[in-house]
């Protein structure tokens, strides 16, 4: 990922900070005097397993020339810290519809909240909307996911679940990747030995984009903040929802082609193969579009 794109990022979600004032600089969860939120992360586009267990993938061109390989997992899950919609054209507004209301603050030590794209239980808090929020509209959405297991078949069956640092949580930091080698247990991948270990390496695999990306204006960010560009822009009427008695809403996440396996002509790899060739999409191809990471999403303020 080049620094123009980190930049971008940067500047997409600065326009969700500050979103919810409580009048000081404490980050703050799960309030029980505000509206009463229910939110749904699901995804439509997960593969779908067949008797043989396979879900195929696909070989695309690289951008270096070479070849990688596209995959679709069949679920995602872990632990998120809030999922941010921030509303333009002002440059603070936003809903942070579960989770901590200030995620641009929030340390590692705050507390996650299960998902699962699956199961997609729904997320119940109570959350504040900013008294000053303005009319606009919503085209993308922040999750800021503590860590994210990606499940998905290998062509001939073999079942691979890869979990994805997103901050320094668990024992991992930010861009770590690790193998799940049986049973939940995961494992780094130490660069220098080209061994797996169950304790972290100097060197561990990792996605560089993630480990790397720094925020010179607040650098208290500590979650990775992923950009997820609407398929469809929101309308915010901002009467509504300062109005309103709850606020549902829903993110339908695009999971299709969510994996690239650098520089591979299949998805059937070793260990070793598998944990130093895996990466998201959005992080070899850009944020949103039809090569990034895309949600249909609704946002609904009921009296």
């Amino acid at each position: 990922m080049t620094h123009k794109g980190l930049t971008l990022l940067l500047a997409l979600l600065l326009t969700a900070c500050d979103v919810v004032n409580h009048g000081d600089e404490e980050p703050h969860h799960g309030h029980g005097d505000g509206v009463q939120a229910t939110t749904v992360l699901t995804s439509s586009s997960l593969a779908t397993r067949g008797s043989a267990g396979k879900a195929a993938g696909h070989a695309v061109k690289s951008a270096s020339g070479g070849t990688d390989y596209l995959v679709t997992p069949f679920n995602v899950s872990g632990e998120i810290l809030s999922v941010v919609f921030p509303i333009d054209p002002a440059p603070d507004d936003g809903i942070v519809v579960f989770g901590d209301g200030r995620p641009d603050i929030a340390p590692t030590s705050a507390t996650l909240l299960p998902f699962d794209l699956v199961d997609h239980d729904p997320v119940n808090e109570f959350i504040d909307i900013k008294p000053t929020l303005a009319d606009g509209t919503v085209e993308r959405v922040h999750p800021l996911f503590g860590y994210a297991d990606f499940f998905y078949d290998q062509d001939d069956g073999t079942p691979r679940t890869v979990r994805v640092a997103m901050a320094s949580v668990n024992g991992m930091v930010r861009g770590d990747k690790l193998l799940d080698m049986g049973g939940g247990q995961f494992f780094w991948f130490d660069l220098d030995t080209s061994a797996f270990t169950s304790a972290r390496p100097s060197n561990p695999a990792v996605i560089e984009a993630i480990r790397d990306f720094t925020d010179p204006i607040r650098p208290n960010l500590v979650f990775f903040p992923m950009v997820v560009n609407l398929t469809s822009t929101i309308g915010v009427t901002a009467a509504d929802f300062l109005a309103a008695a709850t606020v549902e809403s829903e993110v339908d996440f695009y999971m299709g082609n969510g994996i690239t396996l650098l520089g591979q002509t299949t998805s059937n790899l070793t260990d070793a193969e598998t944990i130093q060739s895996f990466t998201l999409t959005q992080m070899s191809t850009g944020f949103g579009g039809a090569s990034g990471f895309t949600a249909d999403a609704v946002l609904n303020p009921l009296p």
